[in-house]
C-alpha cells in the first residue's frame, strides 16, 4: 500500500468499498428473506402437505385449511408434531436460501468441507465452547432469575417433550442434533463468513455471531448464542470450513436435549449423567484451554495476511450501518421486545 499514489490509494479504496457494500447488502436481503419469506412460504407448505395427507384432498382456502387445524389442536400441540413442522420449516428455508445465495454469487456449500481434520478441530474444540457457554448462560439465568423474582419474565424456547413418546423423543433429537445446528451453520457462518472474509475476518466473526444471538429472539439464549458463535467462526476460519462448527454445535445441543427429553421422562439416570456430562467436559474444556486454546483460537497468522486498502473501522461501519443490516436487526430486535411482552 506505500508503493501507492493517493489518486491509486483512492480509487483503491473506492472499489473495495464498493464490493463490500454490494456484499453486505446482498447478505442483510438474504437473511431478510430468509427470516420473512422463506419461513413463511416454508409454514404453509407444511400446513397444506399436512391437510392433503391427513383429508387425501387438496384445497388452499385458508380457511377451510384453518378450520382443520383448529379442529386437530391436540395433534398440533404435541412435541412430535411441533418438531415435524420445525425440521421441515428449517430445511426448505435452507434449500430457498443456498438457491438465492447462488442467484447472487454466494456458493454457500463451498463452505462445507469434510475432512479428519476439521472433524478432529471440531471434537477438541467443542469442550471449550461448552465451557464458555455454560459460563455465560448461569451468569445470565442468574439476571432472569432476578428479573423474575421481580416480577418480569424473560422468556426463553421450549423444546421440552410432553409424552415419552417413541416419534417425538426421536424427532425433537433429529431437529436440535441434527437438522438445526447444520441448517443454523450453513446460514449463519457459511454464509457470512463465505462472503465477508474477504473483506476481513474480525467482522466476519463479529457479524456472524451478532446474528446468530439475535436470530434465537430471545435473550437468554441469545447472550450464550453471542459468545459461542465468536467461538464456532473463530474456528470455522482456521479450519476453513463450517464442519467443525457443526459439531460444535451439533454436541453443544446434545446435552439440552437431554434435558428436554427428561422433562416428561423425570428419570434420575437422565439427570445423573446430564450433570456428569456437564461436569466433565467442561473440566475437559478447562484443560484444553488452558494447553491448546492458542493453537485453537487463534487467527492473528490469518489476520495478518489480510490484504486490505479500507481500515477496520471503515469496514465495520459498511456493514453494521448497511441498511439492510440495520433492517434485519432490527427485526430480530423487535421480534425479541415483542416476546418479553407477550410473556408478561
Amino acid at each position: 500500500m506505500n508503493n501507492f499514489t493517493t489518486t491509486e490509494l483512492q480509487n483503491a479504496q473506492q472499489i473495495e468499498k464498493n464490493a463490500l457494500r454490494s456484499t453486505v447488502t446482498k447478505l442483510g436481503l438474504l437473511f431478510i428473506l430468509y427470516d420473512l419469506l422463506f419461513m413463511y412460504i416454508a409454514k404453509q407448505i407444511f400446513v397444506y402437505m399436512y391437510y392433503a395427507i391427513s383429508v387425501k384432498s387438496i384445497n388452499f382456502n385458508p380457511i377451510v385449511v384453518n378450520k382443520f387445524l383448529h379442529s386437530k389442536e391436540s395433534v398440533i400441540y404435541s412435541s412430535a408434531f411441533k418438531m415435524s413442522y420445525s425440521c421441515f420449516v428449517i430445511l426448505i428455508s435452507l434449500v430457498f436460501v443456498i438457491i438465492t445465495a447462488r442467484l447472487l454469487g454466494i456458493r454457500v456449500l463451498k463452505s462445507v468441507k469434510i475432512n479428519r481434520k476439521n472433524i478432529r478441530i471440531g471434537l477438541i474444540a467443542y469442550p471449550v465452547g461448552l465451557l464458555i457457554n455454560t459460563i455465560f448462560t448461569t451468569i445470565i439465568s442468574v439476571i432472569t432469575k432476578f428479573f423474575s423474582v421481580n416480577g418480569t419474565t424473560i422468556p426463553t424456547a421450549d423444546f421440552s417433550v410432553d409424552k415419552t413418546n417413541f416419534y417425538a423423543i426421536i424427532l425433537t433429537i433429529l431437529y436440535l442434533v441434527v437438522v438445526a445446528p447444520v441448517s443454523e451453520e450453513i446460514v449463519f457462518r457459511g454464509l457470512t463468513l463465505k462472503a465477508l472474509s474477504p473483506f476481513g475476518r474480525k467482522n466476519a466473526i463479529i457479524l456472524s455471531a451478532v446474528l446468530f444471538a439475535l436470530m434465537h429472539k430471545n435473550i437468554p439464549q441469545a447472550v450464550g448464542a453471542f459468545a459461542i458463535g465468536i467461538i464456532f467462526a473463530i474456528v470455522d476460519i482456521k479450519a476453513d470450513s463450517i464442519v467443525p462448527s457443526i459439531i460444535m454445535h451439533s454436541l453443544n445441543n446434545m446435552l439440552p436435549c437431554l434435558v428436554n427429553i427428561n422433562s416428561s421422562a423425570n428419570s434420575m439416570v437422565i439427570t445423573v449423567i446430564y450433570n456428569f456430562l456437564v461436569y466433565a467436559i467442561v473440566l475437559l474444556g478447562i484443560t484444553i484451554a488452558i494447553l491448546k486454546g492458542k493453537q485453537l483460537f487463534s487467527i492473528k497468522e490469518e489476520i495478518e495476511n489480510e490484504k486490505s486498502s479500507l481500515s477496520d473501522n471503515r469496514k465495520r461501519l459498511e456493514i453494521f450501518l448497511n441498511p439492510m443490516i440495520l433492517v434485519y436487526i432490527g427485526i430480530l430486535v423487535i421480534s425479541t421486545i415483542a416476546s418479553i411482552i407477550e410473556a408478561n
